[in-house]
Parts: C-alpha cells; sequence; structure tokens
C-alpha cells in the first residue's frame, strides 16, 4: 500500500536557527543573574475577564487579576481560577 502524495510532499519541519538558540541560552542565564532569589512570590490566583460588544463595533474587555504575594520558603500555591463572563 502506497502513501498519499499530498503527506510525501510536506516539508520536513525546521530546527531553530543556530542564534536563536544561543540568544535563548544567554537570555536564561541573564534573567537567572538578575532574579532575585529572595523576593516574594507573585501568584496568580484569579482572574476575571468581562467582554461587551459595542454596536458600533467596539469590543470592551476588562481583564481583572487577582494575585498573592508570597514568601520565597512558601510551598507551592493553589492553581489558577480563571473565570470567563460575557
Amino acid at each position: 500500500m502506497s502513501r498519499p502524495e499530498a503527506i510525501t510532499d510536506m516539508p520536513a519541519p525546521e530546527d531553530p536557527p543556530l542564534a536563536r538558540n544561543i540568544g535563548s541560552f544567554f537570555g536564561h542565564i541573564i534573567d537567572a543573574i538578575v532574579t532575585d532569589p529572595n523576593a516574594p512570590k507573585r501568584v496568580e490566583v484569579k482572574k476575571t475577564v468581562s467582554e461587551e460588544q459595542r454596536p458600533d463595533g467596539v469590543t470592551l474587555r476588562r481583564t481583572v487579576i487577582d494575585e498573592v504575594l508570597l514568601p520565597p520558603d512558601s510551598p507551592t500555591p493553589p492553581p489558577v481560577n480563571d473565570k470567563h463572563t460575557h
């Protein structure tokens, strides 16, 4: 049984270029250097998004994010509770 032509004509996915990999590597290192390990952890505990479509085509969107600041040695916080209202 042979494969259909469309599948064999698909190009193989390309790996990111070397310059991008090097940039990402140094970006992670710089981020680790400038991040204060003793800073409080900022944890998002609730996110509420409300959206209103106006007759003139304008969309009004309000996003409210509730965060908690935890000391650096605190345990893992509870997951985020997303609520979307329209």
